[in-house]
């Protein structure tokens, strides 16, 4: 399967066989490779810079409540 590189949050250029893992996204938990780009949290978690796996993140640690109540 080929991913279009317009969309995607991977490196469109990258060797499979070569590429290094340097961490996991604490959103979506898959691999974040050297070269990617990210968002460093503090304590040294990496999120990839997508909408979808900061609000997974978010997901994660938060709590869903009504505002207000």
């Amino acid at each position: 399967m080929v991913e279009n590189f317009m969309i995607s949050d991977r490196h469109p250029i990258r060797d499979p066989q070569h590429a290094r893992v340097v961490g996991y996204c604490a959103g979506c938990g898959h691999e974040i490779y050297e070269g990617d780009e990210i968002i460093e949290l503090p304590g040294g978690e990496m999120l990839h810079e997508s909408r979808d796996c900061a609000y997974d993140f978010c997901a994660e640690i938060g709590f869903a409540k009504t505002a207000g109540e």
